[in-house]
């Protein structure tokens, strides 16, 4: 009996490994620092709110990616169908959380105001921040929807941009890109501080990913890609332009022309990072992120991130909070132990379930895709999102 030729399917194992890397740099930046001997984790954990930029990165990418490829399967892009998955695959998840939320807000347990759950639970929480907003701790526990509610704004925009204008788009980004960079830079001069959780400030590091993804479907460029663009040499350039940026490497000769663009460099970089291994499936690093470890944690990432806030409240002291709710559960090791339980129940009892439910009511054009809190069965090299095109 000759072999069965292994379904395809639009999982990408690589990325579920970039999704850990990313949660794991936000439980960093949101958890108390470490102590051993005489050395500690301040230097990095400054660096941990890069885990959204890359959540971010990975979802340009990867949104832009499924919208072209339905288009050149079926011709043109089903934007209800689109909306009903994001709806299915963001909203259920999140609705519990602020569930279990209102009801500690209703028994007095946690001191939050309903503005604020409100912007959460209508995803505009991120217009709401600005410095005070977390005087007295208002705020805290739904403060990490900010990032929900710059993702949907993103999937509205890139959705609409690409229902409506089918020809130019990699024009029409570049373009925009060039236009919000010139505005931030206008308004930084002529205003004060931004509210950097504002969706307009936030809006270039989903756009920037969108361009790398809709360049890579062009063959020619695709294929200069998948010739040069290897992820060890990507990642070894970017450590040395942020180590130049921060002085690190030369500084008297270059820090200060530099500095003001290192964490831009970082930003950008990783969807170069992300491309890379996409491009290069039998990569060491690409192999690294495919192992089940990450990949697990990968999976539960979204949930980790809406409940990690509720346990991880022993931080809440720098926000003015005198009391929390699980606040014995706010210490090592039972902060962990706790978000990875309720993370799984969330994944496994909430977002699997919907998620499938969501493709159920509006199936995927891609042939033979499967959600991706499935795991498939065949290797990444059968995924037609691996290979160049023709």
């Amino acid at each position: 009996m000759p072999p069965t030729a292994p379904r395809k399917s639009g999982y990408l194992p690589s990325l579920d490994g970039w999704r850990a890397i990313a949660i794991l740099a936000v439980l960093m930046i949101h958890d108390l620092p470490w102590q051993i001997g005489t050395h500690n984790n301040l230097s990095f954990i400054r660096y941990g709110s890069f885990g959204v930029v890359l959540f971010f990165a990975i979802s340009g990418i990867l949104i832009c990616t499924r919208i072209v490829e339905e288009e050149e399967l079926i011709g043109h892009f089903h934007l209800r169908s689109f909306y009903i998955r994001r709806l299915f695959r963001i909203q259920p998840a999140a609705l519990a959380y602020l569930s279990v939320i209102a009801i500690l807000i209703l028994a007095g347990a946690i001191h939050e105001l309903w503005r604020f759950w409100f912007g959460a639970l209508f995803l505009y929480e991120n217009f709401l921040y600005h410095e005070n907003a977390f005087v007295g701790g208002f705020g805290f526990f739904t403060s990490h929807f900010w990032t929900l509610a710059v993702e949907e704004h993103f999937y509205l925009l890139i959705s609409l941009l690409f229902f409506f204008i089918r020809r130019r788009r990699i024009a029409l980004l570049f373009g925009l890109l060039i236009v919000i960079k010139i505005a931030q830079i206008i308004a930084i001069h002529h205003a004060q501080e931004p509210l950097l959780r504002r969706t307009y400030w936030q809006i270039q590091v989903l756009l920037f990913p969108s361009l790398i993804a809709l360049l890579l479907r062009v063959p020619r460029i695709r294929a200069a890609a998948i010739r040069w663009l290897h992820p060890i040499p990507v990642l070894l350039l970017t450590a040395i332009a942020f180590s130049l940026a921060r002085g690190i490497l030369f500084p008297a000769l270059i820090r200060g022309v530099l500095a003001p663009f290192a964490t831009q460099i970082l930003a950008y970089s990783f969807s170069f990072w992300i491309a890379a291994t996409i491009l290069h499936p039998t990569s060491l690093v690409t192999r690294l992120l495919e192992i089940a470890p990450l990949r697990f944690i990968g999976r539960l990432s979204y949930s980790i991130y809406l409940w990690h806030v509720l346990f991880y409240s022993a931080i809440a002291g720098f926000f003015g909070i005198t009391f929390a709710p699980l606040i014995f559960m706010a210490h090592r090791p039972w902060k962990y132990i706790a978000t990875l339980a309720v993370a799984m129940a969330s994944y496994y009892w909430i977002e699997k379930p919907l998620i499938r439910l969501g493709h159920r009511l509006a199936p995927s054009a891609t042939p033979g895709r499967r959600d991706l809190a499935d795991l498939p069965t065949e290797t990444p090299e059968a995924s037609p999102a691996l290979h160049p095109l023709p």
